[in-house]
């Protein structure tokens, strides 16, 4: 298995699973994109992404179909980044990247919003791991 493969155990599916994704979970914002994770319990992955572009922004499949190959492609190209971070805190995340700009932009822009946005997404991951683990080291 390659490191730049996206494999099917990676993407995220069930439509309760999602939806709970949509309301309980935590959001994070870098241009374009909003992202929205939660912690996952047991999957073989450390991240199952759902890839989303509102049909309200774009009316055309043709445009919803080539900023989603584009969001797909900086992602599976980057994850070998995010990855050794969420194993190191021992996390497994369920995560949905829902585009949010109105135009369709250059691939270049998509895959450095979606490198802040996954590096915001690590940090409050950590802040949320560190706070869990001190207040649990606290109550004992």
């Amino acid at each position: 298995m390659s490191e730049f493969s996206f494999q099917k155990g990676e993407r995220l599916s069930g439509a309760k699973t999602i939806s709970s994704l949509f309301q309980s979970g935590r959001s994070v914002v870098s241009h374009p994109f909003r992202i929205i994770y939660n912690q996952s319990d047991a999957a073989a992955y450390p991240v199952c992404v759902v890839i989303s572009v509102p049909k309200r922004l774009f009316k055309r499949a043709v445009d919803r179909n080539l900023l989603k190959r584009r969001i797909r492609e900086a992602y599976r190209l980057n994850k070998k980044h995010f990855y050794p971070g969420l194993e190191s805190l021992n996390v497994r995340l369920n995560l949905v990247i829902q585009y949010q700009h109105r135009e369709i932009i250059d691939y270049h822009s998509i895959q450095s919003g979606l490198v802040k946005g996954m590096h915001k997404v690590i940090q409050q991951v950590s802040r949320q791991t560190m706070q869990a683990s001190s207040n649990d080291g606290s109550a004992t």
